[in-house]
């Protein structure tokens, strides 16, 4: 009789299985035909009007969309058509990336989840297996970068990983620094010149912080610039002793691109430790700064530092948005950043030079 159960469950197993296997073949074909248009630069450049398809939509930094189907009119006879659960707790901080109808989306620790925006249905969703002595001050993540056919995800335990836009399938994964120092990434990678760049987190930890950038194709490694720079380095003079080995300067927002300038814009976070300044005497460089790097090689074009020697702890980080002015009486390539020391800045993109800053100001009105 226990041999008959056994054989039997054993069978019933087996079978069960074998459903599931197919029903994983069926899936796996669906998602593979799954329809995708290919990123290019092209796209990238000029993006279709419905589709976001990088941080802050397009390399100039606007997060502006030109769809006019919502407007002050008629917003408030909007309804929702679809929710979806990640699952997950702590703060989501990723802006849907939309490719024609299929939007992806980052969730903390992690996950990224590939959405039939039409439906609200799943279509794949990929997990990363995050080490068990993983340490961070948050795990947020703040999206991903659509490039060819694949996704682009960075990875609280420093990795960067490319995604099979169809079938959320591993294509290749790097490992950028050691999470155990102190590195980590919270931010969405810019696809830009065929190389996917990204920025660390950690400052407050103790890290030396970077922009790296990876070939889009292979993941070999490009380029990669410290923020704070070591001995032999500009810059290395503003940080005294060995201080510089743990200076901070975190890049963990994503930087804006010109393409015609072949320029990619960063701005930098604070130096560390970010309350004590007698343990790092000096402007620390490249720290509370925006800085220009050329994107075939990372080379520092410029850079210009809004709060030197910072120790209020105000990041730079905020988008550098680019947008071309009259100044003064001449069309100027410009950049301009909100920054958290109060002001608002504007500065010529080509070579940094600075045009102009004016406070924000906060009113406050009683009512009645």
């Amino acid at each position: 009789m226990r041999i008959k159960l056994n054989r039997s469950l054993v069978a019933c197993v087996a079978a069960l299985l074998g459903i599931v296997a197919a029903l994983t073949d069926d899936a796996a074909e669906v998602r593979a035909e799954m329809p995708y248009t290919t990123v290019t630069d092209e796209r990238l450049t000029a993006p279709e009007d419905d589709n976001w398809l990088m941080y802050r939509r397009t390399y100039d930094g606007w997060g502006y969309s030109p769809l006019d189907q919502v407007n002050t009119e008629n917003v408030g006879q909007l309804h929702p058509v679809w929710t979806f659960s990640t699952g997950l707790l702590e703060a989501h901080q990723s802006p849907p990336i939309v490719n024609d109808g299929v939007m992806y989306i980052t969730t903390p620790k992690n996950n990224v989840l590939a959405i039939d925006a039409r439906a609200g249905e799943l279509i794949w969703r990929y997990r990363r297996e995050l080490p068990r002595d993983l340490f961070q001050l948050h795990p947020t993540n703040r999206g991903v970068a659509l490039f060819d056919d694949r996704v682009y995800l960075a990875t609280l335990d420093a990795f960067l990983v490319a995604l099979d836009a169809r079938t959320g399938e591993v294509v290749w994964e790097r490992e950028v620094e050691d999470y155990l120092a102190g590195y980590y990434m919270t931010l969405a990678p810019l696809a830009a010149a065929g190389k996917i760049v990204i920025g660390m987190s950690g400052g407050d930890l103790g890290i030396r912080g970077f922009i790296q950038a990876f070939d889009a194709a292979s993941g070999e490694p490009a380029w990669k610039t410290y923020m704070v720079p070591g001995p032999g380095e500009p810059g290395h003079d503003t940080w005294g002793g060995d201080s510089w080995k743990r200076g901070g300067g975190s890049t963990w927002v994503t930087g804006t691109y010109d393409p015609e300038l072949n320029l990619v814009y960063w701005g930098t976070g604070n130096p560390g430790p970010d309350m004590d300044g007698d343990v790092r005497p000096g402007d620390n460089l490249y720290t509370c700064s925006v800085v220009a790097l050329d994107a075939d090689t990372g080379k520092l074009r410029w850079h210009f530092q809004f709060t030197p020697h910072d120790v209020h702890d105000w990041d730079a980080v905020a988008d550098p948005v680019l947008v071309d002015l009259t100044v003064k009486g001449k069309k100027t390539k410009t950049l301009i950043q909100a920054n958290r020391n109060g002001y608002y800045y504007a500065l010529d993109r080509t070579n940094g030079d600075f045009l102009l800053a004016r406070n924000v100001r906060v009113t406050v009105v009683r009512a009645g």
